[in-house]
């Protein structure tokens, strides 16, 4: 028990560590990094396809919903660590057997990646407050950094993208859209 107990406090440090460093990083370069095509369909496939072990293990739904291919310009490591950061957090407060669902589509002129959850959501009350660093909700029960959306936030500005966070259409929990300016 002591051993299980030592691995998951390690888990949870090195998680900080690794949100420190991101924001590090983000904060010592004002503009985003290299710009190319990025595919966010593949994206979400390669970061749903990652995260299945941990979602199974939860004994989460995570899946991909059928989408469309649409190519947005970024750098492939931010939005990476957007929709990574997205996905975690989802899988970290949704209840065991919850569902957790990524889509990627397009709207117009927009290009929009979503990711669904069957977990507590956040009231409307916090819904900005998320973004700061450090921020934990005040029902906040799941251990974290307070991180993980100050960094999707400043990624998502750095790509002059908006984010968006709902209630889903159906039953509980929590939707964040991010919609990117297709070029």
């Amino acid at each position: 028990e002591t051993l299980r107990d030592l691995g998951a406090g390690l888990e949870r440090a090195t998680h900080l560590v690794e949100q420190l460093l991101a924001m590090a990083r983000l904060d010592a370069h004002p503009a985003a990094g290299r710009r190319e095509s990025v595919d966010l369909l593949a994206l979400a496939k390669t970061v749903v396809a990652e995260q299945a072990a941990i979602a199974e293990a939860r004994g989460l739904d995570l899946g991909l919903l059928p989408g469309e291919s649409v190519a947005v310009s970024g750098d492939l490591a931010e939005l990476r660590t957007l929709l990574d950061n997205l996905v975690d957090n989802a899988l970290r407060y949704t209840p065991g057997g919850g569902r957790v669902d990524v889509e990627v589509y397009r709207v117009e002129a927009e290009a929009v990646l979503a990711v669904r959850d069957t977990g507590p959501g956040i009231p409307p009350a916090e819904r900005e407050r998320v973004f700061d660093r450090f921020y934990r909700g005040a029902h906040a029960a799941t251990p974290g950094s307070g991180l993980g959306l100050a960094i999707v936030k400043r990624i998502a500005d750095r790509h002059g993208a908006h984010i968006r966070l709902s209630q889903p259409e159906a039953g509980p929990g929590l939707r964040i859209t991010v919609h990117f300016l297709l070029p």
